[in-house]
């Protein structure tokens, strides 16, 4: 994808969520949220860029199919029950990936900011969204804290049929617009979004939103937070939130590195009749708080610096140079990309078998569906290992260099005087997550080159790293628990909070029960 088009399919994606016909099941369209340049998120445009968008009739039996499906389990589904739920003042919705986040204290992606909340007076319930696959589903864990809870993943088989004339609804209406487009862009788009109106995706994201606009008209929490990537699931979020009774402060953490060409991240939807835009965002640190800020469409949007958990305190670490000739090889959680690094760094150990390479998946990988998928991993060379479960800390204080491409651990790995080696693929743009870097990292395209850059690193002392280890702090800083106490003084004085409430309630009953003095 060249740099125009890329802009011409940011720009038709909003032109079509904007328009005067969106709905709620087009905004729950994932094609609609043109995110960034990650090769991930750009695939699906591909029969957009090349002409070849066509009208899929087979798609619609199995819609169909998918459409009786879901109607079915809608029947044997119970209702949830959300009525021993109390008021809470705060909704934080995360994402279950795993099954063993259900058994941590602190999140995968907001680490412990329900027990920062909790330490303010503020009641806090952490919803996780479902995102496990059908091979995972099966006997939840039923001790599950009360401050706890797993979205249900199907609704009423009202819901269910109303879900799917909105899709169906949706999709007619994109259809008509292929034909009213103003250019090849907005044709194509129209007609690729017309298909996801009725996708699996599409479906699940309206499953959820009524799930949670049902949880919060029932806890009325005053504040909403969840991630802020700027994808499909959040902007539901937000609006599903706002359809309580009182509607809240919707918050959205920005918990990852920000792209070059980030587009649903800097600005607004700014749907006609949808609110589903954040009222305030946390930032990771200084750096990315600034850029956010700067961006003309978020100028009405408050921005409060938090930092993050993932920052950990580094070990003494002896210099770089001083530590074993050994890679960290770093692939964001994208299947694909995963096997393109360690595609990579397998060729370049066969070539240096006196450098270490270390394998090391994004936590949120399944540990045997990875090796389910790749083979290859079953039996390494003796210079390549697969790194799971040890600290990353630790791997830091063993590595020289690191293999990476999206992934944010490069940006920790060069806080601990790690080298940075970007891996570039021919015609594909660059989505390297420190772009911010104006030296010390490199850019290789082969093995060959790789380790010949390594060569001249090791050759030659570079007083850069140091400078891009401390660019790096500022892009990423420790959790500020005082911006806790800031979002709660944003809401509203009037009501109590929810735990004074409950609070009250049982001194008036105790005051009842007891007996007269």
């Amino acid at each position: 994808m060249t740099e125009p088009q890329y802009v011409a399919l940011a720009a038709a994606c909003d032109r079509l969520l904007r328009a005067p016909t969106t709905s709620l099941a087009r905004l729950a369209i994932p094609a609609l949220h043109f995110l960034n340049e990650h090769p991930g998120s750009l695939a699906q445009y591909a029969a957009v860029l090349n002409e070849r968008a066509e009208r899929h009739f087979a798609d619609t039996p199995r819609a169909v199919i998918r459409a009786a499906r879901g109607l079915i389990r809608s029947l044997g589904a119970t209702a949830p029950d959300y009525s021993g739920l109390i008021p809470v003042d705060v909704m934080i919705v995360s994402h279950l990936l795993k099954p063993e986040q259900l058994q941590r204290d602190t999140d995968f992606y907001f680490g412990a900011m329900q027990r920062y909340f909790r330490d303010h007076g503020a009641r806090a319930l952490l919803v996780f969204i479902d995102h496990l696959p059908a091979g995972h589903r099966g006997p939840r864990p039923c001790s599950l804290p009360a401050d706890r809870m797993i979205l249900p993943g199907t609704v009423s088989l009202s819901t269910e049929a109303n879900i799917w004339r909105q899709c169906v609804r949706a999709g007619s209406a994109l259809r008509k617009e292929v034909t009213t487009a103003e250019n090849a862009a907005d044709s194509g788009l129209a007609l690729l979004a017309s298909g996801q109106a009725v996708c699996a995706s599409t479906v699940k994201n309206l499953r959820m939103h009524a799930a949670l606009a049902q949880l919060c008209r029932t806890i009325n929490p005053r504040i909403v937070i969840t991630t802020y990537e700027g994808t499909v699931a959040e902007r539901l979020v937000w609006h599903a939130a706002r359809t309580a009774q009182r509607p809240p402060l919707c918050v959205g953490y920005q918990h990852a590195m920000v792209l070059k060409r980030a587009h649903a991240i800097r600005r607004p939807v700014a749907a006609a009749d949808m609110q589903c835009d954040p009222d305030v965002i946390l930032t990771l640190g200084p750096v990315p708080h600034i850029a956010l800020a700067a961006s003309p469409g978020l100028q009405s949007t408050r921005f409060i610096e938090y930092g993050s958990h993932r920052r950990a305190e580094l070990p003494d670490l002896m210099p770089r140079e001083g530590r074993p000739r050994r890679c960290l090889v770093l692939p964001d959680a994208s299947d694909q990309e995963c096997a393109t690094l360690f595609e990579f760094a397998l060729r370049c150990a066969s070539l240096r078998p006196d450098i270490g390479f270390a394998l090391r998946p994004h936590p949120m990988v399944d540990a045997a569906s990875l090796l389910r998928r790749h083979p290859a991993l079953h039996k390494l060379p003796e210079n390549v290992s697969l790194s799971m479960g040890t600290p990353l800390e630790q791997e830091f204080a063993r590595a020289r260099y690191c293999l990476y491409r999206g992934s944010s651990a490069a940006l920790y790995a060069v806080r601990a005087g790690i080298k940075p080696f970007y891996v570039a693929r021919p015609g594909e743009l660059a989505f390297d997550c420190l772009h911010g870097l104006t030296d010390w990292r490199e850019s290789v395209s082969s093995p060959e080159e790789l380790i010949a850059r390594i060569h001249l690193a090791d050759s030659f002392p570079d007083a850069a790293a140091a400078r891009a280890a401390s660019l790096c702090n500022g892009f990423v800083s420790e959790v500020r628990p005082a911006a806790i106490q800031t979002l709660l003084a944003m809401t509203e004085s009037h009501p109590p909070l929810a735990h004074d409430i409950v609070r009250n309630r049982s001194a008036q009953m105790h005051s009842r029960s007891s007996p007269a003095r």
